[in-house]
């Protein structure tokens, strides 16, 4: 009885390593969490660079740089130097002001500038529409004529659909009349 106990033992031991030696790896750790997308646009010390030129450069004009909450820069310029009624032509107060951001946007070859015309809402829908695109052309060419790369800028035209103030009164539609300038890191 005593060879039995023995051999069953020895036999339970065997088993229980042979057991152990057979079990698989333990499952791997779980891979790390991705880490979390940036941003479409990052505020950089390029574009924060950018921002104190251009309100250097513009100083006393009335134009306003500021930066919008996705993190772009944001050219506003006084609707008293911007368009007139049914008019694209860049005036003479527009270009003083422009060829002031143009030397600030002139660097900016990492930067993407996007130039956005606006209307009042006198005439037609399709007129103001053809009107806003036109005015930001105006703007894009002569940024370009004052050293802009092109392969930086585009435009955009929202006609009427964005207006500032109350297009009821004449002050209201002059600040209607406006181009945009927005500035932010290529993506």
């Amino acid at each position: 009885m005593r060879k039995f106990v023995v051999s069953g033992a020895a036999a339970a031991a065997l088993l229980f390593i042979a057991g152990c030696a057979s079990q698989s790896a333990p499952p791997p750790a779980p891979a790390p969490a991705a880490a979390p997308a940036a941003p479409a646009n990052s505020w950089t010390a390029r574009l924060a660079t950018l921002k104190t030129d251009l309100e250097t450069s513009t100083k006393g004009t009335g134009v306003v740089i500021e930066q919008t909450t996705d993190n772009q820069l944001h050219v506003v310029i006084p609707n008293e130097l911007s368009f007139d009624t049914g008019r694209s032509n860049v005036k003479r107060n527009l270009a003083q002001v422009l060829d002031k951001v143009a030397e600030g946007l002139k660097s900016a070859t990492a930067a993407s500038v996007r130039v956005v015309g606006h209307t009042d809402s006198v005439g037609s829908e399709e007129g103001n529409e053809r009107l806003s695109v036109s005015r930001a052309d105006s703007v894009r060419n002569h940024l370009v004529s004052r050293g802009v790369s092109t392969t930086v800028i585009t435009t955009d035209g929202r006609g009427s659909r964005e207006p500032l103030a109350d297009n009821n009164t004449a002050a209201g539609r002059a600040q209607n009349r406006r181009v945009e300038i927005f500035v932010a890191e290529k993506a």
